[in-house]
């Protein structure tokens, strides 16, 4: 008997790490090796239909068969009567074994008792994970082909193309994680499945069998004890499948509801953080992004890399360096979106620059990282080319600004839709964004400030700022107020 099969966690799915789909590869083999083994069973059953001559050669054959088949359960320690049941098969081959000479009226009603079941379960329950791993590959093709393309939309779109593009991925990454789900839910199901259903019909064609020996009833007599203790651990076990399976199906179904910031605050209680990160890596002819799944232990400030992409399903050896610092990557330094860069301990002059899945991740991760605002020119830089957040100097400055437009402007005709002069807004967003000037900055200079100056500068302000106002971690809350204020 081997360990056992390592289980699947639902939560698992959210992060989708090579770990869990190397577990997933363990699952898929074992069930194929499974599935190999009933057709294995078929085929000699077969053999004994068909070859009534050679009964004596087919019967040991079948018995070996039935000596040699194994199945793993899951969870690393097994129950006595998971045990007892994986155990099973062997005693059926044994005794078997001890009868030489059959009759052929023993297998009469053999091919409805155990091939047509057996061929059942391996079509439709085995087969069943087959149609579901098709189903999980395409979403996954289909989220991590979407997830890229995201990725590499430059910053230069315009803000309804970036909108969509981020409407696009949250259906992909929606229906990638529903897909998973599923088919963890499908791959833990067949294998609870297979310890009593798949035996049952066997425990059947053995009972059959019996009915038929010249010593049946002696035989039977000997054996009924441990065939009447299987029976009594198979319908327990099918009784504990079926008072949890609806607990099982409805832990998944909670997991689909579940809000992607209650999933993120879960998981970040265990680790700092981990997740998916694009590498930029400096080659001869140009720089190549590669895709590493990322850990980071706060405590211990070590940070971990693991090249893998979903699609390959290559396990690569992964490299592990000590934090020195997180500093966020100014958009008009690099063309990718939500980078930020890190240094090691060791490495201080070498510097790794990462891509985030968005402005929200790259976020997660600067904060568990104690990440810090890149340094600012003082002279000459346009408030367009950096993302900003708003602090108590911004919120200063957001509020001065409605002031002076509450107190002069309401009755201005287009009074946030007139353009000021750029030159005007940008002098307007300078001081106003510099603490000191600020202090000292006043508005009620009409003929220096115009209401269109003012509002432009406030308009472009709250463009760039890195979180709306409406933040990421409230979203699903305002959609679910207005949904409920539209019924």
């Amino acid at each position: 008997m081997g360990v056992g099969l390592k289980p699947l966690e639902f939560t698992d799915c959210l992060t989708d790490s090579p770990y869990f789909r190397e577990n997933l590869h363990y699952h898929e083999r074992e069930l194929e090796k499974t599935s190999q083994q009933i057709k294995r069973l078929i085929k000699e059953v077969k053999d004994l239909l068909l070859a009534a001559k050679n009964l004596s050669r087919a019967q040991r054959a079948f018995s070996k068969t039935l000596q040699n088949f194994s199945f793993e359960c899951i969870g690393e320690t097994q129950t006595e009567d998971e045990t007892h049941i994986s155990q099973s098969l062997k005693e059926f081959g044994k005794l078997i074994a001890s009868i030489e000479d059959e009759r052929d009226r023993m297998l009469e009603r053999a091919y409805e008792q155990i091939i047509l079941p057996l061929e059942n379960f391996r079509k439709e329950h085995i087969g069943g994970v087959k149609d579901g791993k098709k189903k999980f590959e395409k979403q996954t093709i289909k989220f991590c082909q979407s997830q890229e393309r995201y990725l590499n939309l430059s910053t230069k779109k315009q803000d309804n193309v970036l909108q969509e593009a981020d409407a696009t991925l949250e259906m992909a990454k929606r229906h990638f994680c529903q897909a998973s789900l599923e088919y963890v839910f499908l791959l833990q199901e067949v294998q609870e499945r297979k310890k009593f259903e798949f035996v049952e019909t066997l425990l059947s064609f053995m009972f059959g069998w019996l009915t038929f020996y010249h010593q049946g009833h002696e035989v039977a007599k000997d054996f009924k004890p441990y065939m009447t203790e299987l029976q009594l651990k198979i319908q327990k076990t099918r009784e504990n499948f079926l008072a949890t399976r609806d607990k099982t199906e409805s832990l998944m179904n909670k997991m689909k509801d579940m809000k992607k910031s209650a999933v993120e605050t879960g998981l970040n209680k265990i680790n700092s953080r981990e997740g998916y990160l694009f590498l930029m890596e400096k080659k001869a002819f140009g720089t190549t992004w590669t895709k590493q799944y990322c850990t980071y232990q706060k405590d211990t400030k070590e940070f971990t890399m693991i090249p893998y992409n979903q699609l390959t399903g290559k396990f690569s050896s992964k490299d592990t360096l000590t934090l020195a610092s997180c500093v966020r990557r100014m958009s008009d330094t690099i063309e990718k979106r939500f980078c930020f860069d890190i240094t090691a301990v060791d490495k201080p002059n070498v510097t790794y620059t990462f891509q985030a899945l968005s402005e929200e991740d790259r976020k997660l991760w600067m904060d568990a990282m104690d990440g810090k605002e890149p340094s600012y020119p003082l002279v000459g830089t346009s408030i367009k080319s950096e993302e900003n957040i708003l602090d108590e100097t911004g919120f200063m400055f957001v509020s001065k600004c409605i002031t002076v437009l509450e107190d002069r402007g309401l009755e201005e005709q287009g009074l946030y839709r007139v353009v000021g002069v750029a030159s005007k807004v940008n002098k307007l967003l300078a001081m106003g964004l510099d603490r000191r000037k600020l202090e000292k900055l006043s508005l009620e200079d009409r003929f220096e400030w115009e209401s269109k100056t003012i509002t432009s500068a406030l308009k472009t302000y709250l463009r760039t700022l890195s979180e709306p106002l409406m933040t990421f971690r409230y979203y699903n809350s305002f959609i679910s107020a207005a949904s409920a204020y539209r019924t």
